[in-house]
């Protein structure tokens, strides 16, 4: 028996479908938010994530910092589908907002601090007081350097186009001679936002790139316990345990706080009294960036160690048999890549703003903007250096 469909009836039956079709497309976009820039990805950069047997792992991911010696809470870490720790990046700006961009490492992304408390956070609320919208971006990325600060940046300059583009130096960027300046950037591969949002699934499942889903319950930790091959108490459990406290030992041991501190206030004492100049670099990225119609401005940010004795106590805790009793890098002769960036950017012309003074004030007063053991801001302090940046750019 033929079944006979009128043309109304054909017309609602397809316009049913249409309807279903559409709204399971929408539900798939919201759920699965995939990136404009397919090829885009944190990975490029950052050289801790190349170590990993997953190529894709950082994007759209969670990953979860700890550090038992100061605090019980856990920071967790909500990665975009670009590798970074912010909100769902469009390439398109919205008109009369000033899209700025900061680029530094685990002190721009904001480690030890909660997603409301990190630098560009702390700019963007500031900016909301003043009556301002501004889009302030977080391309911060733990345990990287200058080098490839750069390389980020003259990638994602031409994609976001960003109005300014805040380098943010901490302490441990600055000494960094070797010559560099990328001769190949990025082949942006735009996605196509006509697909299917399901087809683009099934195209992240086969070639095992992790589905950007944006409810993610997936959490990674930075520091894995023993017996995992990336912790060296694994391997190296008898000699590290001469060079660090009892209860250090087991928080390093069980993933719960970083075993890269051990000694590392000797390392530090060391490169920050390196001489640098870093003239040639600036000035190539400055004229790069102003290529793209941006402005680049650019920031230091002392070590705990530079500001204030105070932490020393701990430091000594993680360098019980190289450390001597006692050790003052607030002195003069450790302050000088600040005044040297000081001199470099004035050259320049390249805005300039150096936050020790800031910072050490603070310190002097009680008002400790570090953790403890680990050698990350506090919430207050990266806030605190938001506010200041955006005060000083207002300003500029």
């Amino acid at each position: 028996m033929k079944i006979k469909f009128s043309s109304k009836k054909l017309f609602a039956l397809l316009l049913y479908l249409a309807v279903v079709v559409g709204f399971f497309e929408v539900v798939l976009r919201i759920c699965f938010p995939f990136p404009e820039v397919e090829n885009f990805n944190r990975i490029n950069y950052q050289i801790l994530a190349n170590k990993t047997n997953s190529p894709n792992y950082i994007r759209n991911i969670k990953m979860l910092w700890r550090s038992s010696l100061d605090t019980d809470e856990d920071f967790v870490y909500k990665l975009n589908p670009y590798g970074y720790r912010d909100r769902f990046w469009n390439l398109d700006k919205k008109d009369n907002v000033s899209r700025v961009m900061f680029v530094g490492d685990s002190f721009v992304e904001g480690m030890m601090a909660q997603e409301e408390e990190t630098i560009p956070a702390g700019f963007s609320d500031e900016a909301k007081e003043a009556g301002l919208e501004v889009e302030a971006m977080n391309f911060g990325m733990m345990g990287i350097g200058l080098n490839e600060y750069i390389k980020l940046i003259v990638d994602a300059v031409p994609l976001f186009k960003p109005n300014y583009v805040f380098l943010v130096m901490f302490s441990n960027d600055v000494p960094f001679n070797k010559p560099y300046f990328p001769t190949h950037m990025i082949n942006p591969k735009i996605a196509d936002k006509y697909t299917p949002r399901l087809l683009e699934l099934i195209k992240y499942s086969k070639r095992n790139d992790p589905i950007p889903f944006l409810w993610s319950f997936d959490e990674k930790r930075y520091w894995n316990p023993v017996p995992d091959r990336a912790n060296p108490w694994t391997f190296y459990s008898d000699s590290l345990k001469n060079e660090v406290e009892p209860e250090v030992a087991r928080a390093m041991r069980m993933g719960d706080f970083n075993f890269f501190r051990t000694n590392w206030i000797l390392v530090e004492e060391q490169f920050l009294k390196a001489q640098t100049d870093l003239t040639e670099k600036l000035s190539l990225l400055n004229d790069y960036v102003s290529s793209y119609g941006s402005q680049l401005l650019v920031c230091y940010i002392p070590s705990r160690n530079q500001v204030s004795n105070y932490y020393y106590q701990y430091e000594k805790k993680y360098c019980v048999r190289r450390c001597p009793e006692s050790m003052d890098l607030t002195q003069e002769k450790y302050q000088i890549h600040a005044k040297m960036l000081d001199k470099n950017c004035s050259n320049l012309g390249i805005p300039y703003l150096d936050l020790t003074s800031q910072v050490k004030t603070e310190e002097a007063q009680g008002n400790h903007l570090y953790w403890d053991y680990d050698d990350h801001m506090r919430g207050k302090g990266y806030v605190m250096m938001g506010e200041s940046l955006f005060d000083w750019w207002k300003n500029q």
